[in-house]
């Protein structure tokens, strides 16, 4: 009987990245003898100065042995080093919290106060404080790079990741990380629904205004949540950093709890029209620590930017393509509509809009009409004519013409005819066009069409799905059939904190990457994946109820990456099977599960629950 794993390798993660939060030292020594709190305190452990000529230059020292891995927070972030100079241009009471990582962990002594008192400009002229500011006796505004119609004006979205190691080197030189954790992700906000903040779409989400007048200090104006968060700010000019008192960068509400120091700040670019500031994401219980880099244009470079005059996007069709629509085996090629995934809605270069699956249709585009397999369009390449044909035995004849661009126009009017729900219509558009927005090959057949009809009303098309049917018994390549050890398949609530039931047959981070079920470098594919399972024993209310289930499918390079979250119904005991269609090439997977959504609770019995992988096919 196979176990119900809870991974615990998700709670030490949770443990590590709270430890990350307060200080993680680049190495662990645990020095000669415990330390407790009694022992961390100014002039026994470490000490402050003031530089003899300028005081507001400020020594912290460690009088610890070398042999000590020494942590200070102090007002201009935190370090590592045994000695850190600082650079304060205010006056005021600032805090120093000195710590040392012990055989018990890390321990820190109670905050240790100094005095600047006077002002020194010479640091506030470093360019980074004019550039954020706009400099002494000025404040600048800053908004995060997205408006409220989702659209960006210099990045490609609010929000990009980066590795914990990436600064401004990194970023600005595009330079390879000095950690072994460097990766990062240029995430398309605006173009990408999945990557809005959080539920809300989009909006104006308000502003951050840094001053140079009498004090360092930033106004927070965050529209989504009604708050105003006035603080103070310092700048470390040398390591390209800042501290944030009593406010936070400006961020989007779905990633609240994952950061612990919205305050604690890297700068990584920063210009006069637009900076980058970096947090680490570190409490978030599903992935391990990273930089979220939130992306803002200053107010002036909003205000006076234009879109350009760009020419609409346009699908993108293979070479060869005209070949392969009028010649795949004769001239003349009979298109039938797809009866599983009939119709989606297209943007203008083509990409589908919400990547249906056979039984995945929602509730307000469904549901699919019945033999949708008889309507078809005969398109004979040689006499350019036509013969469209609805399922009710209605008939349509003409001639039409296919240009360059992929667009088909005919001479007759094709009837509508519905298609899906009660409203979702096939018919080309207002001038009689049908455009070609994709063409789908496997194993050198092609096997599919995207026709789309362009809307009057918006910026896309209704796009519909036509297979190629030629006469030949060998028009779609066979699937290639992929082996499965069932006895090696993990399944139960594998994820803290979600009531999931999860079949998982790859996970990069869990169980299986060292014991998978598959040969993961088999799974190597560019059309499409058919997964048919059997779940039995379920007791409870899961015998009975209906659960949403999806298939979470990530390439091995992070892309292609399929998530989905309504593949197939789950009602008790049974078979089911889950049809993906592949967004690009996967070569390979880092993580391949099937989530049951909102279930685990409802097992009675989790230890009678069984599952079984009874086939696995690619093309």
């Amino acid at each position: 009987m196979k176990k119900i794993i809870n991974k615990l390798y998700i709670a030490c993660l949770i443990i590590t990245m709270g430890l990350f939060a307060a200080c993680t030292p680049d190495s662990f020594e645990l020095g000669e003898k415990d330390i407790t709190v009694d022992d961390l305190v100014e002039n026994i452990a470490f000490s402050i100065t003031h530089d003899s000529e300028n005081p507001n230059i400020v020594y912290l020292k460690s009088l610890l042995p070398t042999s000590y891995q020494v942590c200070w927070e102090h007002p201009q972030g935190r370090s590592q080093e045994r000695e850190v100079t600082l650079q304060i241009p205010f006056e005021g009471e600032y805090s120093v919290k000195f710590g040392v990582q012990t055989r018990g962990g890390l321990v820190y002594g109670n905050p240790t106060t100094f005095t600047v008192e006077s002002f020194c400009a010479e640091f506030v002229n470093d360019e980074l404080w004019t550039l954020l500011s706009g400099g002494v006796g000025k404040s600048k505004t800053w908004y995060l790079d997205i408006n409220a119609d989702g659209v960006c004006k210099y990045f490609s979205g609010p929000m990009y990741f980066y590795g914990t190691d990436d600064d401004w080197e990194t970023v600005t030189l595009g330079l390879p990380g000095d950690g072994t954790d460097h990766w990062s992700w240029a995430a398309d906000w605006a173009g990408n629904g999945s990557w809005l903040f959080g539920d809300t779409g989009a909006m104006d989400y308000g502003s951050m205004t840094f001053d140079l007048i009498d004090g360092a200090n930033v106004t927070v104006n965050d529209l989504y949540n009604g708050t105003v968060q006035k603080g103070t700010y310092l700048i470390d000019s040398k390591n390209h950093t800042m501290v944030m008192t009593d406010a936070g960068v400006l961020h989007d509400p779905g990633r609240d709890a994952v950061v612990t120091q919205w305050g604690n700040v890297k700068i990584l670019s920063l210009t006069e029209d637009y900076m980058q500031l970096g947090v680490i994401r570190d409490n978030d219980p599903n992935e391990g620590p990273c930089l979220l880099c939130y992306n803002f244009i200053s107010k002036e470079y909003s205000d006076n930017w234009t879109p350009e005059d760009l020419p609409d996007p346009e699908p993108t069709l293979p070479d060869g393509w005209e070949d392969m629509v009028s010649e795949v085996v004769t001239s003349k090629i009979k298109w039938t509509m797809s009866p599983d995934v009939p119709y989606d809605w297209a943007s203008l270069d083509g990409s589908l809009l919400n990547n249906f699956t056979a039984g995945s249709y929602p509730d307000w585009a469904g549901p699919i009409a019945p033999n949708l397999d008889k309507l078809s369009l005969t398109l004979d390449s040689q006499n350019m004519t036509f013969e469209y044909e609805t399922p009710d035995g209605n008939k349509t004849t003409g001639s039409y013409t296919l240009d360059e661009k992929g667009i088909y126009t005919f001479d007759t009017t094709l009837p509508s005819y519905i298609i899906g729900s009660t409203w979702v219509n096939f018919s080309p558009d207002a001038n009689n066009q049908l455009r070609i927005l994709s063409i789908e090959s496997a194993s050198g057949k092609v096997i599919g069409m995207w026709l789309g009809a362009r809307s009057s009303e918006k910026d896309e098309y209704m796009a519909y799905h036509f297979i190629p049917n030629t006469g030949s018994s060998n028009d779609t390549p066979e699937m290639k059939a992929i082996a499965v050890d069932n006895s090696k398949i993990v399944f139960g609530n594998l994820e803290t904190g979600k009531n999931n039931f999860r079949i998982e047959l790859y996970n990069e981070y869990g169980e299986t990457k060292s014991n998978s079920p598959i040969d993961i470098t088999s799974l190597v594919f560019d059309y499409s994946m058919e997964l048919k399972f059997t779940i039995s024993g379920l007791t409870g209310d899961a015998a009975t109820k209906e659960y949403n289930a999806g298939l979470m499918c990530t390439g091995s390079n992070w892309w292609p990456q399929y998530s989905g979250t309504n593949d197939v119904k789950i009602k008790g005991d049974g078979t089911y099977t889950i049809n993906m269609k592949a967004a690009g090439q996967y070569n390979g997977v880092i993580v391949f599960v099937i989530d049951i959504f909102d279930m685990f609770s409802d097992i009675s019995d989790p230890e009678s629950v069984q599952v079984t992988i009874d086939s696995l096919k690619i093309l």
